[in-house]
């Protein structure tokens, strides 16, 4: 019995990776069969998405944005975005003032969502924290841990990121 639950469940996987694959590649937004995108998250046209890279139903993506191995959760990403391998953004948070930081010990928590603005680029590993928002044509650092608003034209480094320089807004977008 416990392997006939096993293979109905892997089974079950299977289909809604591939409903997923085809839901989003027939609208024009790039995925392999290796991610798992909800159908209810809200993808631009162009975007393309490879890896593992899980996107759940509260991201919402602009057009031609792209990304390898990601997790996208309570995030508003902007279009033209070139986001680094295994870059985290709006994971789930947990409250502190609570018994325990476990989900049994709590009601839902109302996430806040991460913003990043058009144009932006995040480095590998990289992530950016709920309630952040990261402003147009700036650049995070690879391993960079976003937990404050980020201004437009710089670059952010560091554990927590830091604003690093100023980028020439001259010939931008």
């Amino acid at each position: 019995m416990e392997l006939l639950k096993v293979i109905i469940s892997d089974l079950i996987f299977y289909f809604k990776a591939w409903h997923s694959y085809i839901f989003w590649n027939s609208k024009d937004v790039r995925i392999t069969l290796s991610c798992n995108v909800s159908t209810k998250a809200k993808i631009g046209k162009g975007c393309v998405f490879t890896g593992n890279t899980l996107i759940t139903d509260k991201a919402e993506i602009g057009n031609n944005t792209y990304g390898h191995n990601l997790n996208i959760h309570n995030a508003i990403i902007g279009s033209f975005c070139s986001i680094g391998p295994d870059v985290k953004i709006g994971l789930d948070e947990h409250p502190l003032n609570e018994k325990s930081t476990h989900p049994d010990f709590y009601k839902e928590l109302t996430q806040k969502k991460a913003i990043i603005n058009d144009h932006v680029w995040l480095g590998t590993n990289s992530v950016i924290l709920c309630d952040v928002i990261v402003d147009k044509h700036s650049v995070i650092a690879a391993g960079a841990v976003v937990k404050s608003n980020v201004e437009s034209f710089t670059i952010y480094g560091g554990v927590p990121a830091k604003k690093i320089k100023d980028i020439s807004s001259s010939n931008k977008v």
